[in-house]
Formats: C-alpha cells, sequence, structure tokens
C-alpha cells in the first residue's frame, strides 16, 4: 500500500466513527475501526522506515562517489604536475626545435600582460578614461551582516529574516 493510500484510508475510517448527538454515544464498532486504523499507522511507519533507509544509503552513497572524485582528482593533479617537471626537463634539455621520434618538441611565441600593483593599475586606468580595461564585480549583500543589522532592530529595505524549517535526517 502507498502512503498516500494509507492516509486516505486513516480518514476514511476515521471520518465513520459517528456520534449520536443526542445520548452521546459512539455510533459503530469502535473497537474494530480503532484496531484497523492501528494496522494502518504500523503499516505507515514500515513504509516511513523504508523512506528513510533509501535516503540514509543513498547520502552514504554519494558520500563514497565524493570521495572516490576527490581520491581521482589528486591522482590526475600529481599525474598533471608530473608531466609539467617532465616537460620542463625536455625543456632545459633541448632548448629549440627537436624531433624526439615519438613526439616533436616545439616552441611558438606568445604574450600576457603581468600586473605588479594591481590598484594602482586600476587606478590609472580608471582616471584616464579606460574604464573597459577593468573588471567590476557587481556588489552583494552580505547576509550575515544585514542578518545581525535587521536582528538589532534596524529596518533594511528590500530585506527580511525568514525562519524556515529544514528538514534533518542521521
Amino acid at each position: 500500500m502507498k502512503l498516500y493510500e494509507i492516509n486516505e484510508e486513516i480518514d476514511r475510517l476515521t471520518d465513520t466513527i459517528y456520534v449520536d448527538e443526542e445520548t452521546g454515544e459512539v455510533v459503530g464498532d469502535v473497537a474494530a475501526i480503532c484496531k484497523e486504523i492501528e494496522t494502518l499507522q504500523m503499516e505507515k511507519k514500515k513504509v516511513l522506515e523504508y523512506l528513510a533507509k533509501v535516503v540514509l544509503n543513498t547520502r552514504a552513497e554519494s558520500a563514497a562517489l565524493k570521495a572516490e572524485e576527490e581520491r581521482l582528482k589528486a591522482r590526475r593533479e600529481r599525474l598533471d604536475k608530473k608531466a609539467e617537471r617532465v616537460l620542463a626537463v625536455i625543456d632545459r634539455e633541448c632548448g629549440e626545435k627537436t624531433d624526439l621520434g615519438v613526439a616533436t618538441l616545439s616552441y611558438r611565441p606568445s604574450t600576457a600582460v603581468e600586473v605588479s600593483d594591481n590598484k594602482k593599475a586600476v587606478y590609472w586606468l580608471m582616471i584616464n578614461g579606460h574604464m573597459n580595461c577593468c573588471n567590476m564585480q557587481e556588489p552583494k549583500v552580505a547576509k550575515t551582516a544585514v542578518k545581525e543589522l535587521i536582528n538589532s532592530g534596524v529596518e533594511v529595505p528590500f530585506c527580511k529574516v525568514v525562519e524556515n524549517r529544514n528538514c534533518s535526517l542521521k
């Protein structure tokens, strides 16, 4: 039986209990109805227990995959560094375009900008009208600081502290 079906059946059984308005007496077989509701609640508990096990197993599997990803990432990074070190040795020994049998070592010219003092460079670019050369990040609200401000009694427009209910299963 599905969880929603169990809930519907419990509601249906609860609705079948009738109290006589004049005498205040409960009409119907209350003991049988209560026993059936109890059985349904036990079945509901089993379903919920199963779903909790599914959540815990899924979390455990996810954690195992995350650990494996981290292990593989560390291994890949070690291999990348090893390749860089070996290439540096080849570069040091050859120094110019060389045919190595299975591969050819070659060089290509490239250019890059090095900035020694970022603040001074940005200031110069801004005062000289080169705003397109500056990356300006959009300001964001520091939510922790705003929460403290609101909790201290200050009204901050467009901001409010909301209380959420977070479900947790351990």
